[in-house]
């Protein structure tokens, strides 16, 4: 894994252990993408929930988002987050998304949310209503699913469209 493009193209990311499947990271082609996608917004305040090993954070940092903030609450997600953040603007913030308050982090440009694919379809209609009063008006959320999921409208965010790469599947929606 590595960085793809911005002040930091070209560095390498720490990883899960081989054989570990408890961290699914967004992989090159899918984040390079992701990105090629989001220029139609604009730049500002990042965050990233679930954030796995941050890979998502640290492209958004070494493309000129600022601020940018991961959120993770598992221990082995969290380490690998961690080194990866380090010698970045990127703040990493250890708590359980499922359980953070409406709004709980507000003005982001873009939310970018990637939980366990297998817990994606029910965490949806509970958690992206909250999320997105998180971002500023006419942000953008970013759901992250297995490339078999549709996710269903819900209030305060309108669907702008859907991408599939590889096994992942984006979500876009704007506030």
């Amino acid at each position: 894994m590595r960085i793809i493009a911005g002040t930091l193209r070209g560095r390498g990311l720490h990883g899960p252990e081989p054989g570990d499947r408890s961290i699914r990271p967004t992989s090159d082609m899918a984040r390079e993408a992701l990105f090629s996608i989001l220029q139609r917004w604009p730049s500002g305040a990042f965050l990233d929930l679930f954030a796995g090993t941050g890979a998502v954070a640290m492209e958004a940092w070494s493309r000129g988002y600022e601020p940018v903030v991961c959120v993770e609450k598992a221990p082995a997600a969290l380490k690998l987050v961690e080194a990866n953040a380090r010698g970045t603007g990127v703040r990493v913030v250890k708590r359980d998304a499922a359980r953070l308050r409406p709004g709980a982090f507000p003005g982001q440009a873009v939310v970018f949310v990637d939980p366990p694919y297998d817990l994606s379809p029910a965490l949806w209609p509970a958690l992206a209503p909250g999320f997105a009063e998180c971002l500023l008006p006419g942000g953008i959320l970013v759901w992250e699913t297995d490339r078999r999921v549709d996710l269903p409208a819900v209030p305060g965010l309108a669907f702008q469209e859907s991408r599939t790469y590889g096994a992942a599947r984006f979500h876009f929606f704007q506030r």
